[in-house]
């Protein structure tokens, strides 16, 4: 009596992990790593700001820029307007004293002083 045993073994089919296409060589580059380390953050600078002195030298120089027009025959003069906070230049003739230029035009400081107006009404209006 021959007894033999067949058995019906299924072998699971093997799929190999797809490709990857390679990089090239020149792109090979490192990445740069990442440090996790804090950085100590500075003290905040202790900054004095003196207003009434920031003015008061503002109208020095001003003054001295002016005295410097004036020793060279040049008539050119140096102002700030209070109303707009700017800055505004005059060049007059020197003979007759006509204003040639000034800088900014005298309608922008109408407009500019009309818009300080506005903006003080409607801050009336909303307290």
């Amino acid at each position: 009596m021959s007894t033999e045993i067949t058995a019906n073994v299924q072998t699971p089919s093997y799929k190999p992990d797809p490709v990857l296409p390679s990089k090239p060589a020149h792109s090979a580059e490192k990445k740069p790593e990442i440090s996790t380390a804090k950085l100590a953050m500075p003290d905040k600078a202790d900054l004095q700001f003196d207003a009434e002195q920031m003015q008061k030298n503002l109208q020095e120089a001003i003054a001295r820029l002016n005295a410097q027009m004036k020793s060279k025959g040049q008539q050119l003069n140096f102002s700030i307007d209070k109303t707009i906070d700017r800055t505004v230049i005059q060049v007059k003739n020197s003979e007759t004293g006509e204003l040639i230029r000034q800088i900014p035009d005298e309608t922008l400081l109408r407009v500019a002083h009309n818009i300080e107006q506005v903006k003080g009404m409607l801050l009336d209006e909303q307290s």
